[in-house]
């Protein structure tokens, strides 16, 4: 049975209760970890606002700012806000998943079903590339003032992507709620006029 056979079985034999409660679990353990990884950013005192560190493009200020963190003495506490963010990229991971499913159960269209099905596969890329990102600033953190300059324009290129993905990830999840909808209430009218 091939993995899209798998996931459309899994949409027919789910409740939309089961479904309910899974999406339920996986955005609380993405809200946990992101509000416990937001507070550990905040105390850590990163001198950059989140998307500009991010996508600084520049060694030399990542060295910078990770000075002032060991100034600080908030270092370890920006290392732990690194490994905390895994449990936000696990919560945003499932609820990808666990969307996509939802729109497949709930879509009438055969080749609709297939799109919805096929992001629930390729959806988790966005946390992918998140979980990529936090390897490689954990990388530049275990020697924060000497790391290799590449790594600096290695991860804001991989927080670029992560960002792309996500904007094309939102899209698509529009796209999929505004069909829906459209072919929901066409069939729904359709059925009132015979």
């Amino acid at each position: 049975m091939t993995i899209m056979a798998r996931l459309d079985d899994i949409t027919r034999r789910w409740s939309w209760a089961k479904l309910g409660l899974a999406l339920t679990a996986s955005f609380l353990l993405g809200a946990i970890g992101l509000t416990w990884a937001t507070v550990l950013y905040v105390r850590s005192g990163f001198p950059p606002a989140l998307i500009e560190g991010q996508l600084a493009f520049d060694p030399h200020a990542y060295r910078a700012w990770y000075a002032v963190l060991i100034d600080k003495g908030t270092l370890p506490i920006y290392v732990r806000t690194q490994f905390v963010d895994y449990l936000f990229i696990a919560g945003l991971l499932a609820t990808l998943f666990v969307v996509h499913l939802m729109i497949a159960k709930a879509q009438p269209k055969p080749r609709w079903r297939t799109l919805a099905l096929t992001l629930a596969v390729l959806g988790p890329v966005i946390a992918a590339s998140d979980a990529i990102e936090n390897i490689v600033t954990l990388t530049m953190l275990s020697n924060p003032t000497g790391f290799a300059p590449w790594l600096g324009y290695l991860v804001s290129t991989i927080s670029s992507v992560k960002w792309s993905w996500a904007l094309i990830g939102c899209t698509l999840i529009c796209v999929q709620i505004v069909a829906l909808a459209w072919f929901r209430r066409h069939r729904s009218t359709a059925g009132l006029k015979s």
